[in-house]
This record gives C-alpha cells, structure tokens and sequence, in this order.
C-alpha cells in the first residue's frame, strides 16, 4: 500500500546485495538416490529355458537405466546428479554394490550387476526392499525425499507363502513412512498386477512398466518414464523439505528477501498462482501389518506373451538455451530462483508457517500431491458373526478381512484412525451374552493385534442381541456424521429364542453394510435377516453385499468395494481460487471430437468445457473488461457451437447439445478457423484474444514444419494458446511446437501453456479445471 512505499528501498536493499553477491557462487547440487531390487528367484529363472534368460534381461534393463543416469541442468543453476547401488535376491539377500556416484563410478556397478549370478530359490521380496531401503537410508544425501528404489520382480508368491519380513506391504509402508518411493516393474507383461501394486508406493509408481519385454522399446519407454517422473518432482520435494518438514527458523534477511523478491519489478506478475492450495501434507501413517499365510500353491503355466505396451510420454530433454538468448531476455530474480509463486504467512497458535508453491520443469497433473476429494473422517464398527455355523477358519478369514478393510481405508482412502480423528470398533458374537468389543484406545498396531487374539465363540447366533450390545458399547460412543456399521453374518440368527430386533440400527444415522456369506455348511445366507438390518426406509439406507464363501472377502473386488461404501461421504477441499480479469478477453474453448477421441471422452470434456465457461463468465473483472466465451469443436472439419458471448445460460445449452462428429483429425484447420473467429472485436476495449485447444498433437498430414507456420500465424495475429493433452497417446514433437510460438526453444511460454492429464476423467478431478482457468486469465 502507499503508506509503506518509502520504506521498501530501505528493506530491499539489503537482501538484493547479498543475492547479487551471491550470483557467482558454485552451482548447487540436487541429488537423486536410486537403488535397484533385482529378484533373480526360482521363479524368474524357469520361466523360460535356459534358465539364465530372464535373469540376462534383468541384468540388461538395469545396465540401460544406468546408462540413462545422466546429470541434468536445470535453471538457477542446479544440477541434478545420481547416486545408484543394486541388490538381488531369492530367499538370500546379495548387495551388489552400495550406492556410488554416477559420475565416479557408473562403469563399475554395471560390471558388478554383469556378474551377477542368479540364486534361483525362494522369493522373499519384503525383505529385499527393506535390505533396499536400508541402504539408502544409510548412504547417498542427506535428503530424504531424493530417494527411490525400482523393485523389478514377477510378484511372486501371490499367496501360501510365508514372508519372513512381514511382507511386502509392511516393506512398502515402511518406505512410505521415511519418504522413500518405490517403483515396481514387471519382469514381463501380464504378471501379478494385485502383488505388483501393493509393492509400489502410489499407483503412479505402478504402470505399464516392463523390464523383459521381447520388444526393446518397451523397455526403453519404461526406464524413460521412471526417470521422467523422477525429474519433474524433484525440485518440488527439494525445496518443500527443506521449508517444511525441517521446519527452519526463519532470519529476518531471509523474510525481507523473500519480500522484495515478490516486489521485483522486471518480474512483473509473479504473485500469480499456477495452482491453489490449501493446508498442509498429514503425518504418514501407521504401519501396515502382514496378511495371514496358507499352504503354497502350485506352481501355474506360463502364459502367453501379452500385447505391447503403450508408448511411453517424454522424450529426452531439448538442448540447453544459447548464452546471446539468455542475454537477449534477462529477467529479474524470478529466473534465478526456481520457486515460483507465492507466499502465505499465517499465525497460528502463535507459529508462522509459510507455505510455498513452486513451479518446476513440466510436471504433469499427476504428479502433484493430491488434490482430490478424500474420505470424510468415519466412525466406524465391526460387528462379526462368531457363531458355530461360521466355523473356526471362516472367523480367522474374517479377522484379516478386517485388517485389510483398515489398512485399505489408510493406504487408498488417505483415512486416519486415531483417538481424535477416525475410530475403528469390533464387536464379535455368538449366543446370549456371548459378545466381546475391542476399540482403538492406544495404537493401531495394539488394536490390530487384539483382533487376531480373537477367539471361535463357537455358540449359538443371536444377531439382534449383538445389534444392541454394539449400540450401547461402540456405536453409541460415535461421535461423527459420518457413521458406518459393517455387520458380517451368515444371516441365520435365532429369532425364535433371541427377542431383540434385527432393525435396531435402524433410524440412529447409521450406514449399514451387511455383509452375508455361505456358512461352514454351504447354506446361503438368508436374505430376509439381512433386509431387516439394512434399515432400507432410512435416510441413508443400507448396503448388502453377498459373497459365496468367505475366502471372497480378501479380494480385491471385494476390498474396494467395501471401503468405497465406507467412503461415501467425502471431504473436499474449499479450492475457490477466484480469478480476475484485467482487461477484455475473448476466450474461444475448441473441443477434439475426432474418432481417436471416443464418444465418452467427447462427453466428458463438454463437462470440462462447461466448468471453465462459469469459471471464465462468473469472474471479477476490472473496471471496463468484459470477458466473452465461445465453445468450438473440430474433428475433419471445425465447427463452431457458440459463438463469443457473455450469455452463460446460452452457452451452457449449447454445449450441452453439441454432438460428437466421429471423423478424422485437422489440428491446422481447426487452428486457422480459431483464427477466423477471434478477431478483433472492431471497438475500442482492444482486449485479449486466447484459444484453449484439445490436441493430443497428432493430426492427419501434418509436418512440423507447417505446424511451426500455423503456431506463428496464431501468434501474429495475437492469439494467445493454450493445449490440454490427455493420455499418452502423443506426439511430443507437435505438442512442443504448439505451445511453444512456433519457437523451439521458448520453454518458459510452452510450460504455461500446455496442461496435461493422464486420460479425460482425470480432468474433472480435483481442482484441474481452477488450475487451468486462471492461468488462461493471467494477463
């Protein structure tokens, strides 16, 4: 404000001499520590005669992402370098070597992997990726959000083996818990994908990724893909760990920097947000615990090859921009410094907590830490049949089942039990007075345990006595809107000697589920009982599920479909981000309603379209801007659906009534018809002229020479654009030259520019569609 304009000069001029001071100092090191896991089991080597050809294609694969550990230069002068060590393992762990220097020592851990020869026993993954994780945690930098390990294994055993070290989701949760991500690749395609993901950290670390492929590009695509996901999220945790987790104690210099960095005045724009947040990342959760163990199976036959995976996203980095072109477009200190946004001090409970946003080199959409809706905080109760038709090995199928629900609800559903936030409650019956409760009152792990020291009742069933034992026990403690009771019976309660109701749930603001199953007898579960526990006339009536026998209840079908009934309820962040407009903008939204597209992916980008037009037509605008919409559509042929107007509830008719044309692919024609319509508006506002394309970047007869044309005419003619790309079916080479003004290496202009998701339902999760609308309303 004006009163304080005299005493910034005196404040600025102290942190921007020290800066400059500071200019020619030695460039800064970010590194990556990367660890392979390399199962050289029985399993692996007999999948194909003789027996050491997979274990070569291991040993290949990891020589090749060696070779692609190269350091990478980024803006403000920091380097990105690699340490990597490798291990293989069968029911015996052997370090190979431990983590080194790529730049010192990259020819001597090959050699090493080269010699590797192959144990071909037993396969205790979870404790190789925890021998993995020791390594790292013990080796490399000092940073703990650098570090990644890549398991490559064919996921077996899938169950009937005992895990010496707890597992491989204890091993994946324990890596979790120190912030270690890890990548689970397939030997080859079509393994066991349910194991695969319970190794991977998040499921983006779980793709199509392929070690063994006949095909070499698949392998090739796979080691580009990791390393691609590595790099574009690296900044983001280098600078996040630094300013959050190890929570500094910030000087007075380094505020009035942070000040006058924001005050730079040939950084015009910098306090623009690229995308709005709120709050801060919760503290990891608990660690899982191992599943129960059977009898090992046999062992299967081995299948067919599978198709070929997709291709992969990202080519290689483009070449580092000239010294005169760097000279020719100083900036200020917004190009010296990699963070990009802005800052938000907030007192609470007498702390400051600053909370930074960065902008780093092309991080796609799902590499963001999520924002989607999550599970709303639940109190949740268990309420089990323990009777005699169930049978001992039914009840213990149903202790894991619970297990597994609580341990899902953390790991996909981001759920926290604890005291103060979700409960978890158990209550197991069988006959008259024969029920027994276990709470959450000290630590998951302690709550767990108890479950397993259960005991077979092994009595008769009277399931509404054990309704209204939870009532005055567990579910009458509940606290929460969100309520959820699972009952797990066979459905065959004694009603002519138990009085109590089967419906005493019912009208208490409770979600029920009841699960009925097969009992130790193969009786059905009796669907009438079930009915009456649902409450089906309450406001939020009740959920069955029926499975033919117990063993269903670990699926994974299964698991998902329980926990998304428990989930129902959500809690969404208040994302509002408003945006403001400067000046008069026309803004032309042109959908791709090509065959390569799909009907339903057509569909769901009109929703897309939609929610930027209220964003684009609702906004604030300064004083004399008008802001004017128009959705097109191309295909073979473009068409326009609405032309430009201020006329929300127009538009929105017209978007719903645009049809999907089916038919080839003319990014030029559609491009040269954008043109076409975003004219001047022929007064005297003057105003912005902005296209927001859907391309995935291929089109039929197009070269990248007349692309580049097209781009420079679009840019000629003042129209700024902008691309959404979604999925991995790209051309990289196109969708560069369309973002980037027909200038290769304009890498500033074609980050800001091109926004990608991974398929067209990612762009109505979360807040993309507010990440994207205000920076087309950036000036």
């Amino acid at each position: 404000s004006a009163p304080c304009a005299p005493f910034l000069p005196a404040l600025c001029v102290p942190a921007w001499t020290k800066l400059r001071r500071n200019a020619g100092s030695p460039k800064v090191q970010c590194p990556v520590d990367l660890f392979f896991v390399l199962d050289t089991s029985e399993s692996v080597a007999l999948r194909q005669l003789p027996g050491n050809f997979y274990i070569d294609q291991i040993k290949d694969f990891a020589k090749q992402f060696i070779n692609q550990l190269k350091d990478m230069r980024h803006r403000c002068d920091r380097i990105l370098t690699w340490n990597s060590g490798a291990l293989h393992y069968s029911d015996d762990v052997i370090l190979v070597r431990e983590l080194s220097d790529m730049n010192t020592h990259r020819e001597a851990l090959k050699k090493d992997i080269d010699a590797i020869s192959y144990i071909g026993k037993g396969t205790y993954t979870d404790c190789a990726i925890k021998r993995g994780l020791a390594e790292l945690l013990i080796g490399g930098s000092h940073y703990h959000e650098n570090k990644y390990i890549v398991v490559v294994t064919d996921g077996h055993p899938v169950t009937g083996y005992k895990e010496p070290c707890g597992g491989v989701q204890e091993a994946a949760n324990e890596a979790r818990q120190h912030g270690v991500k890890v990548f689970a690749v397939a030997i080859s395609p079509d393994q066991e994908e349910t194991r695969l993901s319970l190794i991977a950290t998040d499921q983006a670390y779980r793709q199509n990724f392929t070690a063994a492929d006949q095909a070499r590009s698949t392998k090739t695509e796979t080691i580009q893909s990791i390393i691609h996901m590595i790099v574009s999220v690296h900044y983001f945790f280098f600078f996040l760990k630094h300013f959050y987790q190890r929570k500094p104690h910030f000087s007075l210099t380094l505020l009035l920097f942070l000040f006058c960095f924001f005050l730079d005045k040939r950084d015009k724009g910098l306090l623009k947000l690229s995308l709005c947040l709120q709050g801060l990342q919760g503290e990891p959760g608990p660690k899982g615990d191992p599943g129960s163990y059977g009898p090992k199976g046999a062992k299967g036959e081995l299948g067919k090859d599978g198709d070929l995976g997709r291709p992969g996203n990202y080519g290689t980095l483009g070449p580092q921009v000239s010294k005169s072109h760097k000279e020719e477009s100083e900036p200020g200190l917004g190009s010296i410094i990699i963070i990009i946004a802005y800052l938000i001090i907030n007192y609470i409970y007498g702390k400051i907590i600053i909370v930074i946003f960065f902008k780093s080199v092309d991080i796609d959409y799902e590499s963001f830490v999520s924002l989607e809706c999550k599970c709303a905080s639940v109190d949740l109760a268990f309420i089990v049949d323990s009777s005699e038709s169930i049978g001992a090995t039914n009840f213990a199928l149903a202790k894991d089942f619970i297990i597994a629900v609580v341990d899902r609800l953390i790991k996909d559903h981001q759920v926290k039990f604890a005291l103060n936030e979700s409960t978890v409650s158990v209550v197991q019956y069988s006959g008259s007075r024969a029920q027994e409760a276990v709470k959450l009152t000290k630590s998951l792990a302690e709550f767990k345990q108890s479950i397993r020291d259960l005991r077979w009742l092994a009595e008769a069933t009277y399931t509404g006595e054990a309704l209204e034992y939870a009532l005055k026990n567990t579910i009458g403690e509940m606290r929460k809107e969100n309520k959820v009771v699972l009952v797990l019976t066979d459905g065959r309660s004694d009603i002519s000697r138990d009085k109590s109701p089967l419906n005493a749930l019912c009208k208490k603001n409770i979600q029920v589920v009841g699960l009925g199953l097969t009992d130790n007898f193969g009786r059905e579960p009796n669907d009438e009982q079930i009915g009456f526990m649902l409450c089906r006339s309450d406001p939020k009536p009740g959920v069955p599920i029926v499975l033919d026998n117990f063993a269903e209840l670990l699926n994974d079908n299964v698991l998902q479909n329980v926990t998304g009934h428990i989930c129902q309820a959500k809690k969404c962040p208040d994302y509002k981000c408003p945006i403001t407009f400067s000046e008069s903008t026309d803004i032309l939204l042109m959908m791709d309603s090509s065959a390569s597209v799909g009907q339903k992916s057509f569909e769901t980008s009109k929703t897309f379209v939609q929610q930027l037009a209220e964003r684009f037509l609702t906004a604030e605008k300064q004083r004399g801007a008008t802001v004017k919409v128009g959705v097109a559509q191309y295909s073979r042929s473009a068409r326009m659906e609405q032309a430009l107007t201020t006329n929300l509830t127009e538009l929105s008719s017209r978007i719903k009534e645009s049809s999907f044309q089916n038919d080839g692919t003319d990014v030029l024609g559609a491009m040269e018809f954008a043109k076409r319509n975003l004219r001047g508006r022929g007064d005297a506002s003057g105003g912005k002229k902005k296209l927001v394309l859907f391309s995935d970047g291929r089109s039929q007869g197009v070269t990248e020479a007349v692309l580049e044309k097209r781009v420079r005419e679009m840019a000629e003619a003042r129209i700024e654009l902008f691309v959404i790309s979604a999925g991995s079916q790209v051309s990289e080479a196109n969708l560069r030259t369309l973002v980037s003004r027909g200038r290769q290496d304009d890498i500033t202009n074609a980050q800001r520019h091109l926004f990608r998701v991974p398929d067209y339902p990612s762009l109505l999760r979360g807040i993309f569609h507010q990440t994207v609308s205000r920076r087309v309303s950036l000036p």
